[in-house]
């Protein structure tokens, strides 16, 4: 579960998104939390992550988002750390289904599930996945960073491995980990034992996805039309 903070700064970036993607500023002088800096700029790459249409949504292109200091940060540390190469050493030799089962199962049984309250004394902050594995505890997000950080460790393809952000039943505000394989997206939630297609999720409402160099908002088609998702 997220925490309140957090729910009110999706439901301000859901908005924010939907509406325009003009360039973040620092927001925080404080090192310890996450800070935005001016991404007016991003890379475009010719060979960029596939749009996750995903859970019976449309993806749209979100442009700047709220979100991208933080993946970005996040995605770049920590990918030969001691902590995450013993988990990635694990998945070598293994098939992409194999590899995101075992790296679920490992990492939940290395990570206990506590907010960032208990465990960092702030409302919310993206830790790097070696601390999360030193810590021994995360949320949703950190433990969805760990395995995404393993799972490149090991040599699984960056542009298919995704950050969601929405909303669970029953438990509201949500963050999973989205994998691209041949048989399709495969989302590993905190929630479930187990990798599952995300098209068999009935449950998990994406709001906000986060790709290596891109963003998307989730919208439903009605017809010609495509109606963006509410963060309420």
């Amino acid at each position: 579960m997220i925490s309140r903070p957090l729910r009110v700064m999706l439901a301000i970036a859901a908005a924010f998104i939907a509406s325009s993607a003009v360039a973040q500023t620092v927001a925080w002088p404080d090192s310890r939390v996450n800070r935005l800096r001016d991404l007016s700029v991003r890379p475009v790459t010719a060979n960029g992550p596939a749009s996750p249409d995903v859970f019976g949504t449309a993806a749209i292109g979100a442009g700047v988002t709220f979100y991208d200091a933080r993946f970005r940060r996040v995605s770049l540390a920590d990918r030969t750390d001691p902590a995450v190469l013993a988990i990635a050493e694990q998945l070598c030799g293994l098939s992409p289904a194999e590899q995101l089962a075992v790296v679920q199962r490992e990492v939940l049984a290395r990570v206990k599930w506590m907010t960032d309250l208990e465990t960092m004394h702030v409302a919310d902050l993206w830790a790097n996945a070696g601390e999360t594995l030193r810590r021994g505890a995360g949320d949703s997000e950190d433990i969805a960073i760990v395995q995404m950080q393993a799972l490149k460790a090991a040599g699984f393809n960056s542009r298919d491995l995704y950050i969601s952000i929405g909303r669970q039943k029953p438990i509201g505000a949500h963050i999973v980990l989205l994998a691209r394989t041949s048989d399709g997206f495969m989302v590993l939630d905190d929630r479930v034992g187990r990798p599952m297609l995300a098209q068999s999720n009935r449950q998990f409402t994406p709001v906000l996805t986060i790709g290596e160099g891109k963003s998307w908002i989730h919208g439903r088609r009605i017809g010609a039309m495509t109606i963006h998702a509410s963060a309420r």
